[in-house]
């Protein structure tokens, strides 16, 4: 029973941190919100329909 609880434990945060962080694609909005996305077509795509958008899209991984 333990290690069964243990392994769906580690499975849901696993599968919760991996979505946060494979989303790399990002723009800036008004404030302090960056959206992100999986892919830049995504990213841009959301974007041109986002009336408070700041900044096109970029890697969040790559430093500038």
């Amino acid at each position: 029973l333990i290690l069964s609880v243990v392994t769906s434990a580690i499975s849901y945060n696993t599968a919760w941190s991996k979505s946060d962080k494979d989303k790399d694609y990002c723009y800036d909005q008004v404030g302090d919100c960056h959206p992100c996305f999986d892919t830049k077509k995504e990213c841009r795509h959301e974007k041109k329909h986002d009336e408070i958008a700041e900044s096109p899209c970029y890697n969040k991984d790559v430093a500038y």
